[in-house]
C-alpha cells in the first residue's frame, strides 16, 4: 500500500507507483486532496497502473463518484476483505452476515439429507460450546459495528465560504514634480512625470442646409377654419404645421370670416388657401417627399400662443411636388453650431488620444503609469491637467454656400499633465493595510487596483508642480476561519453540534461572515451534526 502525502503532486505518486512490486496499486489518499476531484490526474494515475488494479483508500465521497466513472476501485481502508468485496461499512456488515450464515449452513447440511436430523442432533451434542462460543462472537462483532457507526464514526464536515468585506484604504501622499532623474522620493512622496503633448483631433459634421433656389417643396391647398367671433387676418408667411411638425406657410395673407351660431353651435368661418412646405421642419429636418401630407390631415398654427384649437387647418387634397432629391449646401449655422460642439469635447478628446499613448508606452516599456486625475477640487489648488494654443486648421477652405454633403473640422490642443507610477502608490497603501491587518482574525483575498483614486486634495503649489492628497483603494477581507488563536470555529461547533442539519445550515447561513455552507455527515445515513463539537471538522472552500 503507497501513502499518499497531502502536498504530493501526481508526478510524485506516479513515481511512487513505479516502485510498486505488487499485483495490485493500492494508494491511501488524505482527506480532500486536489487530485481525487480531477479527473483527467485519475485518468493519469489509472493509465500508469498498466494491467495492475488500482484502488484507492479516502472517505471523501464526491471522489468515489468521479473516480467510478473510470472503473477505478474505492474502499474505506486496507482490509483485503473491503478492498476485494467493497468499501462502505453497511456493505461489509453484509458481507460478514452471509459469511456466517454461510458457516452456520454448511455446518448442519454437510451431510446427505437421509442422515440430516441424525448429524444435527449428533454435531449439536459435539458442538455445542462452539456454537455458543459463535453466536456470542457474532453478537459482539453487531455490537462493535453499531458502536463505530453510531459513536466513533459519527463525524461532521463542514465546508464555508467566507463572506466578502469590502473596505476603502487610505494614505495622505506628497505628489511633487520630478525635477532631476536622479531625484530620490522622500517618504510618503510620489515623483510626479510631466507631459506637454501637442494633440490633433478631427471630426467630420454633415450640412443641415439646401439650396432652395433648386429645391422641390410639397405645394397644396387648406380650408382654414376660424372659431373666434371675430375676423382674423393671417399675414403671408404664416406657419402652418401638422401634428408631426411638418411646416407649411401661406403664400399671401388672407382674411377668415368669423365665426356664427344657428342657435345651437357655433360655425366657424372657413377660408381656402394655397400653403407650400418650409425649407426645414421644426425638428431640423429638411424637406422632402415627407411633406406629400394626403386629404385630410389636420393642421394647426404653431404661432398661436392661447387658444391654439381657435384656428385650424385642413387639406383639400394630397399634397405634391416634395422631392428628396436636394442639394446641400454649407452655411454659416452650420460651422458656428460645429465650433461648439466640437470645442465642448475637444478636451475631452485630447485627454482620450493621451491616456491611449500612456497606455501604449506602458506596455512597450512594461511600465505602470496613469495620468494624475483629481476630484472636483477648490479653485485655489493647481489643476493637474491643463490645455492651451487650441487652434482651427482647414476652416479657411470652408466657403459659405459650397454645396455639400459634410465638412470636417481638425483641431489641434496643447495638453500639460502628469503621471505617477502606480505600483508605488499601491506599495504605500499595501503598507498601511498590513498594519491594520488584524492577522488572527482576518486575512486579505485581494487588493482591487483598478479601484486606484485620489479622493481629496488637501494642500498644492504651482511651481514646481507638487500636491497633497488623499489615495483611496478597495480592499477585500475574508474572515479568518481556520488561525489557531481564533476561536470563532469553537464557538460555531458548539453552536451546531447535535442540531439537525437543515436547522444548522440555516443559522450558518444567517452568520454574517459566511457566505455559502455544505455540511456532510459521516455516517452519511445520520440526519443530525454530531454532538461531539471535536468531531465537527470545518474547511473553508477558497474563491
Amino acid at each position: 500500500m503507497i501513502k499518499i502525502n497531502k502536498e504530493d503532486s501526481i508526478i510524485d505518486i506516479i513515481i511512487k507507483m513505479n516502485h510498486e512490486k505488487e499485483d495490485k496499486v493500492i494508494l491511501e489518499f488524505p482527506f480532500w486532496h486536489p487530485i481525487l476531484h480531477n479527473q483527467t490526474s485519475l485518468r493519469i494515475l489509472k493509465n500508469n497502473t498498466k494491467k495492475k488494479d488500482l484502488v484507492i483508500i479516502t472517505s471523501d465521497k464526491t471522489a468515489k463518484n468521479i473516480g467510478k466513472k473510470l472503473w477505478i476501485k474505492y474502499s474505506l481502508t486496507s482490509n483485503e476483505d473491503l478492498i476485494d468485496y467493497n468499501y462502505t461499512y453497511s456493505e461489509y456488515l453484509r458481507y460478514l452476515l452471509k459469511n456466517y450464515f454461510r458457516e452456520f449452513k454448511n455446518f448442519f447440511l454437510f451431510q446427505k439429507e437421509d442422515n440430516l436430523q441424525r448429524e444435527i442432533k449428533r454435531k449439536i451434542q459435539q458442538n455445542n460450546g462452539k456454537i455458543i462460543f459463535f453466536l456470542i462472537t457474532l453478537f459482539i462483532s453487531i455490537a462493535l459495528l453499531i458502536f463505530v457507526f453510531y459513536f466513533a464514526v459519527n463525524k461532521t464536515y463542514v465546508y464555508i465560504k467566507p463572506e466578502m468585506t469590502v473596505k476603502t484604504v487610505w494614505k495622505n501622499l506628497v505628489f511633487r514634480e520630478l525635477k532631476s532623474d536622479s531625484a530620490i522620493p522622500a517618504n510618503n512622496e510620489i515623483l510626479l512625470k510631466r507631459i506637454d503633448k501637442l494633440i490633433y483631433v478631427s471630426q467630420t459634421f454633415g450640412t443641415s442646409w439646401i439650396d432652395e433656389s433648386n429645391a422641390k417643396r410639397s405645394r397644396g391647398q387648406v380650408t382654414l377654419y376660424n372659431l373666434f367671433p371675430e375676423k382674423v387676418r393671417l399675414r403671408p408667411n404664416t406657419r402652418i404645421s401638422t401634428i408631426d411638425w411638418l411646416i407649411f406657410t401661406l403664400d399671401k395673407s388672407i382674411d377668415l370670416p368669423p365665426a356664427s351660431s344657428d342657435g345651437w353651435a357655433n360655425i366657424p368661418g372657413k377660408k381656402v388657401a394655397w400653403v407650400q412646405a418650409a425649407t426645414h421642419g421644426i425638428n431640423g429636418k429638411i424637406i422632402g417627399s415627407r411633406w406629400n401630407i394626403e386629404k385630410d390631415t389636420l393642421m394647426n398654427l404653431p404661432g398661436l400662443t392661447e387658444d391654439k384649437d381657435k384656428i385650424y387647418a385642413k387639406s383639400i387634397a394630397d399634397f405634391s411636388g416634395g422631392d428628396d432629391n436636394f442639394t446641400k449646401v454649407l452655411s454659416e449655422q452650420d460651422i458656428e453650431n460645429a465650433k461648439k460642439i466640437f470645442e465642448a469635447k475637444l478636451k475631452n478628446e485630447a485627454l482620450n488620444k493621451l491616456k491611449e499613448q500612456i497606455k501604449l508606452d506602458n506596455k512597450n516599456n512594461n511600465v505602470n503609469y496613469e495620468i494624475l486625475l483629481l476630484p472636483t477640487q477648490k479653485e485655489e489648488y493647481p489643476p493637474s491637467t491643463q490645455y492651451s494654443d487650441m487652434k482651427i486648421h482647414g476652416i479657411e477652405d470652408l466657403k459659405i454656400g459650397d454645396e455639400m454633403e459634410n465638412f470636417e473640422f481638425k483641431w489641434s490642443i496643447k495638453i500639460t499633465s502628469f503621471t505617477y507610477n502606480t505600483k508605488e502608490v499601491l506599495n504605500h497603501l499595501s503598507s498601511v493595510i498590513k498594519w491594520a491587518l488584524l492577522s488572527e482574525i482576518e486575512s486579505i483575498h485581494e487588493i482591487d487596483e483598478k479601484s486606484l483614486r485620489i479622493a481629496y486634495v488637501i494642500k498644492g503649489n504651482t511651481a514646481p508642480y507638487s500636491i497633497k492628497a488623499t489615495a483611496q483603494v478597495e480592499a477585500i477581507y475574508l474572515h479568518n476561519f481556520l488561525s489557531s488563536t481564533n476561536n470563532y470555529v469553537e464557538k460555531l461547533k458548539f453552536t451546531i453540534a447535535g442540531l439537525k442539519k437543515d436547522i444548522a445550515h440555516n443559522i450558518l447561513l444567517n452568520n454574517p461572515k459566511i457566505s455559502d455552507v455544505k455540511i456532510e455527515t459521516r455516517p452519511f445515513f445520520m440526519e443530525n451534526i454530531s454532538s461531539l463539537p471535536k468531531n465537527i471538522h470545518f474547511k473553508v472552500i477558497e474563491y
